[in-house]
């Protein structure tokens, strides 16, 4: 291993929720306990505390990540002090990944597509012959790659090629981006040191009301007058929610609740 191979910083460290200040009774506390550890990661404990990434939002740029293979042999891509990649050595149980199988990832929370970076200092990209290398010092479009999620598997795309990266190495060892279809070499795992965290929920309280209770918070909300509906006929019954239903799951709420609202009033207040 080369001494100028350094990863900066470390992986990102976010807190997850912490537990109820009020004390609870002692079977309730047995029984959490008791669902704690049943939810121990033993996969992330076999792998030296490096867990598997399930999904594009578990991709946080800023944190360290590692290529594993899937076969099962606990094999990940290492860079190589003159740029280019191969598949490193069997790890035992237990062990994490070596220094050069860790490379610090690149994304945006809004970006599907991530670039990483070698701790030699260079970004991973694919040259002309599809080969994995690390040479450059910015990010192209050489330089970016598209991770697929599917059916609990994941891939690793190349958006220059496209072309999937492979762990089946020429001759010398060579690492490749050379695949058209995503078969059994092509199977990957991405771990992370970073802690795992549920996806942030950015809807509001109201929306999640129950449909009526919902609608009748909105019209306190942002009705400046009392609407009288007595003697009029509207095309819709205010009595029916399954709309308002609907419209919470399909995510279209404001827009329904406003264009009901309309149908209300009289023009002259719409």
């Amino acid at each position: 291993m080369s001494g100028d191979y350094k990863i900066k910083g470390g992986g990102l460290k976010l807190k997850g929720n912490k537990q109820s200040l009020f004390k609870a009774d002692k079977g309730k506390a047995k029984k959490s306990k008791a669902n704690k550890e049943k939810e121990v990661d033993q996969d992330m404990i076999d792998h030296g505390g490096w867990r598997k990434v399930k999904n594009d939002f578990d991709l946080k740029g800023g944190t360290q990540i590692a290529i594993e293979s899937a076969s099962g042999n606990r094999t990940y891509l290492m860079a190589l002090d003159n740029g280019t990649f191969t598949v490193g050595p069997p790890h035992d149980k237990g062990d994490p990944p070596s220094p050069e199988e860790i490379f610090a990832l690149v994304k945006t929370p809004d970006e599907q597509k991530i670039s990483f970076k070698t701790g030699y200092g260079k970004y991973v990209g694919v040259d002309s012959d599809g080969k994995l290398i690390a040479t450059a010092e910015a990010i192209g479009s050489r330089e970016r790659f598209q991770p697929v999620f599917e059916e609990g598997k994941t891939a690793l795309q190349a958006i220059h090629n496209p072309l999937f990266l492979s762990f089946e190495s020429d001759r010398e060892g060579h690492v490749f981006v050379a695949s058209r279809t995503a078969k059994e070499n092509e199977m990957i795992n991405i771990r992370t040191d970073a802690e795992e965290v549920a996806p942030v929920d950015y809807l509001p309280d109201v929306d999640k009301k129950p449909a009526k209770e919902c609608e009748t918070a909105y019209v306190k909300m942002y009705q400046h007058s009392k609407v009288d509906l007595k003697g009029r006929h509207i095309s819709i019954d205010v009595n029916d929610k399954r709309g308002v239903k609907r419209a919470q799951q399909d995510g279209d709420l404001h827009e329904y609740l406003l264009d009901r609202r309309a149908k209300m009033k009289s023009d002259k207040y719409c």
